[in-house]
């Protein structure tokens, strides 16, 4: 039997579409944003689920979802709540008010109660408190498994299932004891199925995910283009001032900052250069430009911001282009983003990569189904 998922806060669909690739079934999709809802609803294999344009901030339209999932009897709920009060590139806060979307997830997952739970979210978080005073996957764990759920969290590292970036990110995977036999050790068995589908796949470099696409330069490229035959989505360039276009000329293959002469920066620039703000990893890749035979840092939303970090193209005078950054989240080449130049970078930049998704859903489910209770057909 197919399971059937929900996917919350599920943005472009990165986690519906490597859910689907694992065998599950996707039914329900919700998230508040406009750029989402034109992304998810337009992409032919998410365009079967239902989405639902909510805001899980209000508890109105938590009630909503809570009895939609329980009418479509939701198997898998899944989802990465907004990251951005975690993540160490933004600035820190145990007050954030996105923080509380972790615990309007989990309010969700325990009126559904669904066989299997998914969340996703970013490594930092291990590190904030929950109001409780329990740092957040320690609280969610806890709180699953008072209500009837074996719970643990495993890390995802984007270079051992065939990235080529360096994307780290933090799951709590969790499966009812109703459904399911006694699971000794379960975090263990879980680390154990992961384990030996990781060994399935080979490293990659960034050479082999984005080398054969057109060197495009500033200004250069389209949304909708045909190389060869083959259409060929998002690979636009967009127009570069020329101070910006000066500096980035001087940037040699795998160099940065300090490469950039003097005369051509602003002062806030020179002082990074000279360490006046310190000389942490932030500085060392701040106008990098890649390597191509090594993966790439975190593709994060932010990349069309120039400063973000070291996302220049290794042979050509610009950054990323969304095809390219899209490719490196494992998102597939007939996936066309929509909306405008900073929404395409941020649906693809706070995505989960598919890859990760399909592990973790493949993974899950031969956990659930080794133990399962119910007959398994």
């Amino acid at each position: 039997m197919k399971y059937k998922f929900a996917d919350l806060f599920c943005g472009g669909g990165g986690m519906s579409l490597g859910l689907i690739n694992s065998g599950l079934e996707d039914t329900v999709a919700v998230d508040f944003w406009e750029a989402a809802k034109l992304n998810y609803t337009t992409y032919e294999p998410l365009s079967h689920s239902e989405f639902m344009q909510l805001n899980l901030f209000e508890e109105e339209n938590r009630s909503i979802v809570i009895e939609k999932l329980k009418e479509k009897k939701i198997d898998v709920l899944a989802g990465g709540p907004p990251c951005q009060g975690f993540s160490t590139l933004g600035k820190r806060s145990d007050d954030d008010c996105r923080n509380r979307l972790v615990d309007a997830y989990l309010e969700i997952a325990l009126q559904v109660k669904p066989k299997m739970i998914i969340m996703e979210n970013v490594p930092a978080i291990q590190s904030m408190k929950h109001e409780s005073g329990l740092k957040y996957p320690e609280y969610a764990k806890k709180l699953l498994r008072e209500h009837g759920y074996y719970a643990a969290s495993v890390f995802m590292e984007g270079e051992k299932v065939g990235l080529a970036q360096s994307r780290k990110r933090l799951f709590l995977l969790a499966i009812s004891q109703e459904s399911v036999r006694e699971i000794p050790d379960y975090e263990e068995v879980l680390l154990a199925e992961l384990g030996a589908i990781e060994e399935k796949y080979e490293p990659r470099v960034l050479k082999d995910v984005i080398y054969d696409l057109p060197r495009y330069e500033s200004n250069q490229g389209k949304d909708i283009a045909e190389i060869d035959g083959r259409p060929l989505y998002n690979h636009t360039v967009f127009k570069y001032r020329a101070d910006n276009l000066a500096r980035i000329q001087c940037v040699p293959y795998n160099g940065g900052l300090q490469d950039i002469p003097d005369e051509l920066l602003s002062n806030h620039l020179k002082k990074m250069k000279s360490g006046g703000y310190g000389s942490g990893g932030f500085v060392k890749n701040l106008y990098g430009r890649l390597d191509w035979n090594k993966p790439s840092g975190t593709i994060v939303a932010g990349i069309k911001k120039i400063t973000c970090g070291r996302y220049f193209h290794p042979e050509c005078n610009r950054l990323l282009t969304v095809r390219e950054a899209a490719r490196l989240q494992s998102f597939p080449d007939d996936y066309l983003v929509k909306g405008g130049m900073i929404e395409q970078y941020t649906i693809i930049g706070n995505a989960v990569p598919p890859r990760f998704s399909e592990v973790i859903g493949t993974a899950l489910s031969n956990v659930y189904l080794r133990y399962a209770k119910e007959d398994k057909e």
